[in-house]
């Protein structure tokens, strides 16, 4: 299930929330003004190839795998996104449902909803 952890904010426009558990990460940004959902980043499968669906309300959906950057014992580099292909819409979206029953419903219709348009936009990946 995924759980909330309160985090420090330090945008003036925006309020950031953010979910875990052991197959997710879920960081959702809320307009301060307007209480919408402005973008998320929706990191899944985050303990073995991690990869991450992003919305923004301008930009649209980014699809990536995270390179965590640990090649080698004796050096630690930051993390960074790669563009990734397919969506792995049929195993994410049953778990995220699952894991996203105790949190705000507003949050996690409105994650299903653009993951379900992201699909329908492309349907091979």
């Amino acid at each position: 299930m995924l759980i909330e952890f309160n985090i420090s904010q330090n945008e003036k426009n925006k309020k950031k929330y953010w979910f875990q558990d052991e197959y997710f990460d879920l960081f959702v940004w809320f307009g301060i003004d307007s209480n919408k959902i402005l973008n998320f980043q929706l990191c899944y499968d985050r303990l073995k190839i991690e990869k991450v669906i992003s919305w923004d309300f301008e930009k649209g959906f980014a699809h990536y795998h995270v390179d965590d950057g640990e090649y080698s014992p004796h050096k630690n580099m930051s993390p960074v996104f790669i563009q990734e292909g397919k969506f792995e819409y049929d195993e994410a979206i049953p778990k995220f449902i699952e894991s996203s029953s105790q949190i705000d419903k507003k949050i996690s219709k409105f994650i299903i909803e653009k993951l379900d348009e992201y699909i329908q936009e492309n349907p091979h990946g």
